[in-house]
């Protein structure tokens, strides 16, 4: 099962757990793990509906998310290990507040090895992965004018999963979806504005015509700009 079939496999159970009896709810969270809870935790983290310093009770995340006390126990240890989330002695769990330049460091790392990652795809990718990709592009479109906050996240989720998994280095794809956890990955954390929103949509275009074209150079171009907001350079121009 690919990563965006999963996280929506996971939403639609979460969806679900309000019509559940509480014995129906016990047998959901028995086939539901502490990956699958982790996930969770950090969509609603990144589209908001979990606050920046919100404390993390856990038997609130077990009724949030209809789960037993070990598993969100799991999840939390878990994202703790990723620096997801902040853990305080005697205290508890708790959203991270923003850290500006720890984010800017995940956006630099994320460019390298992205741009690593691309000759790869360059080399890799077929004519139905390109057209594939460019659907995920226009699901995002859609999402971005018509869509809701999550269905943002779900289409630039599976945009990038494509992109990752052209990637023949099962080390450097592991590298690059757990760093994308480290950054936001919601229109709350990087599109704030209309004219961002803009700008990530025309970029996941971008990108398609980059890899299309079999340009490297401009690939890794337009994954700087992408990440980054760095300007890309004009076709024939050196980077």
């Amino acid at each position: 099962m690919s990563g965006a079939s999963q996280m929506r496999k996971v939403i639609l159970k979460q969806r679900d757990t309000g019509s559940m009896s509480a014995s129906e709810l016990e047998t959901g969270a028995s086939r539901r793990s502490s990956d699958e809870i982790a996930q969770q935790i950090v969509t609603d983290i990144n589209k908001g509906a979990l606050s920046p310093g919100e404390w993390l009770k856990q038997i609130d995340l077990e009724r949030r998310y209809g789960c037993t006390r070990i598993k969100v126990r799991d999840a939390l240890t878990n994202l703790h290990s990723k620096r997801l989330v902040e853990h305080i002695p005697n205290r508890g769990y708790r959203v991270p507040m923003p850290d500006a330049q720890r984010l800017r460091e995940v956006g630099e790392v994320r460019v390298l090895l992205e741009c690593r990652a691309a000759a790869d795809v360059i080399e890799y990718a077929t004519d139905d992965d390109i057209a594939e990709l460019r659907q995920y592009a226009e699901d995002f479109q859609h999402a971005a004018y018509h869509g809701t906050s999550f269905a943002q996240i779900e289409a630039n989720f599976a945009f990038h999963s494509k992109f990752y998994n052209l990637c023949r280095s099962a080390v450097l794809r592991e590298l690059l979806f757990d760093l994308r956890q480290r950054g936001p990955a919601a229109p709350v954390g990087q599109w704030q504005t209309m004219f961002q929103l803009q700008q990530a949509t025309q970029g996941h275009f971008d990108l398609v015509d980059a890899i299309e074209r079999r340009d490297l150079p401009l690939l890794q171009a337009t994954i700087a700009s992408h990440i980054g907001g760095t300007p890309k350079p004009a076709p024939g121009q050196p980077d």
